[in-house]
């Protein structure tokens, strides 16, 4: 695969999937404009509780959120039309940090914040540790493939740090966090990813899982898309939130994510 094509598989645009009345119908409440929290903000669906995910997924729930008037924006300032409440996280320069992207910043985020490995992989498979990134060596393609080179700054600086995730969202994207990140998982719960890898693809974060007494579940989400745009809460018409289906996954407005679209990160 040539990493020509690297860049391809993001959050093209697609033929959007046919919008359920539910969903283009949904409108926001009271309740999503009071909370600063994903978890203050969308408390679970009336008779349902939430379903406890490992530790990084239930550290989801307190990320911050934007005022609820704030709208989603591209890279480069324009507004878009998505219902949606903005969450606060930046934006690498330029039109890169798109929707695997951003799932995968928000997981390397945390990482990094625990003093874990931070680890991400590139559409041909190659990883890119940042901590050889952190040593001065830098990763450029060279054919299919990524070379490592030294001559760069070491440390951990917030710059050098933005630097390393900019050049990381040059070569990942949907099909990495599809085959390398994460593994196939059956029940979804806080942490997990709905991908579809390829070009067009498109993957949203799970912020929060609910669950009534009869089973049925349902699903916060978020995401990024294409032009990059802010991270922010795709609302769904239960109050924010998406019922979820086994089988058939998740319809949003413009993507269709199945149910074996399910993933989880491997550690």
């Amino acid at each position: 695969m040539s990493f020509a094509l690297f860049a391809l598989f993001a959050c093209h645009s697609a033929p959007a999937a046919t919008p359920t009345d539910a969903a283009t119908d949904a409108r926001p409440t009271a309740v999503e404009a009071e909370g600063s929290t994903v978890r203050a903000a969308f408390p679970p669906p009336a008779g349902a509780t939430r379903v406890p995910g490992d530790a990084f997924g239930e550290s989801l729930g307190g990320l911050s959120l934007a005022p609820a008037a704030d709208p989603v924006l591209t890279y480069d300032g324009r507004p878009t039309h998505h219902h949606a409440r903005v969450i606060s996280l930046p934006l690498v320069p330029g039109d890169l940090q798109q929707c695997a992207d951003s799932a995968l910043r928000v997981r390397a985020e945390w990482r990094r914040a625990q003093g874990l490995p931070v680890m991400m992989y590139a559409t041909s498979g190659d990883p890119m540790p940042w901590s050889r990134w952190q040593a001065g060596e830098r990763f450029t393609a060279a054919g299919n493939k990524l070379v490592w080179r030294g001559g760069g700054a070491k440390g951990d600086s917030a710059e050098s740090w933005e630097r390393y995730l900019a050049a990381a969202f040059t070569y990942a994207g949907t099909l990495s966090l599809q085959h390398y990140e994460t593994v196939a998982a059956k029940d979804p719960r806080p942490g997990d990813v709905l991908v579809v890898g390829g070009s067009p693809g498109h993957a949203v974060l799970i912020l929060e899982v609910a669950q009534a007494p009869d089973g049925r579940r349902w699903l916060l989400i978020a995401e990024g898309y294409m032009p990059a745009q802010s991270f922010h809460v795709e609302l769904g018409p239960v109050d924010g939130w998406w019922p979820w289906d086994a089988e058939d996954g998740l319809r949003l407005s413009h993507w269709h994510l199945p149910g074996s679209s399910l993933r989880r990160f491997k550690d």
